[in-house]
């Protein structure tokens, strides 16, 4: 009886020292409780660098912080996007430690019977090209990585680069099937973006993606986002409205300040010297 009434005193006093210590923000009340479990610090970590994640559609990296997100609004036959993807890779290639790719399809909205409800620029089988890049990405993850790959994330991206060696025929299954071998796809992996493509999932993957697309006002394919912010535009066969420069080592640039300023970091390892400072 003495033990349940010491258990009740304590539990009462915790209580006690955890309404004492709220504040009037949400967020400070969970780490004023927090703190009386004795965890405040290592808990409001992990919140707060999950909160700015989810905040700028960047991907939590332990080590170094977060990745800086490269987002491309796209069509998978577009020649522009396959000059914009090119230059993303020599980009990527320095920076994938510290940043990482997604791709949006661009298309319109349609309500008939087709298998994706949206039409693209280039035709049915752009429609089947840009659902093979979206599963391949999703499911590009499925397994350790090879010694020549280095996350296994990357594989989306190389199984792009790898259809786009052969872009006259991206959509096409014998091509995704080759790209699958070329690039390192586990089976598992292989299997589930397979059947993702060619199942009921894609119909909405599509439209989600397109969707994403229009609330970033890109219809132009390609446009390049970094960390949320409006960055490039390819068109034409140039470069347009790009502030900061076209040319890859510009575009390293972007992602690495946009990298010092989440994390208070330059990456010298990997970015260089940082510009303005005297050595």
């Amino acid at each position: 009886m003495a033990r349940n009434l010491c258990i009740c005193l304590l539990v009462a006093s915790l209580a006690a020292l955890a309404s004492a210590r709220k504040l009037q923000a949400s967020d400070t009340d969970v780490v004023a409780i927090i703190q009386v479990a004795g965890a405040a610090t290592t808990s409001l970590a992990k919140h707060t660098a999950k909160s700015t994640a989810d905040a700028s559609g960047a991907i939590e990296l332990s080590g170094r912080g977060r990745r800086i997100e490269i987002l491309m609004a796209v069509m998978s036959r577009c020649p522009d996007a396959r000059a914009a993807e090119a230059t993303m890779d020599q980009v990527l290639t320095r920076l994938h430690s510290i940043a990482t790719v997604r791709l949006v399809y661009i298309g319109s909205f349609n309500s008939s019977s087709s298998p994706y409800g949206i039409t693209c620029k280039h035709g049915e089988i752009e429609c089947a090209g840009n659902t093979q890049q979206l599963c391949a990405a999703k499911y590009s993850g499925q397994g350790p990585a090879e010694a020549d790959v280095v996350e296994p994330w990357t594989r989306g991206w190389r199984f792009i680069m790898c259809q786009n060696k052969q872009y006259t025929d991206i959509g096409k299954e014998a091509l995704a099937e080759s790209c699958f071998q070329e690039v390192g796809f586990t089976a598992t992996g292989a299997s589930l973006a397979r059947a993702c493509w060619s199942g009921p999932e894609v119909r909405s993957m599509l439209r989600n993606s397109a969707r994403q697309a229009e609330k970033l006002r890109a219809s132009v394919s390609a446009t390049i986002f970094v960390d949320g912010q409006y960055r490039c535009t390819r068109n034409g066969g140039q470069w347009a409205d790009c502030p900061g420069g076209g040319e890859a080592d510009d575009f390293v640039l972007t992602v690495c300040e946009a990298y010092r300023r989440v994390s208070y970091v330059w990456p010298e390892d990997i970015c260089g010297p940082q510009p303005g400072l005297d050595k």
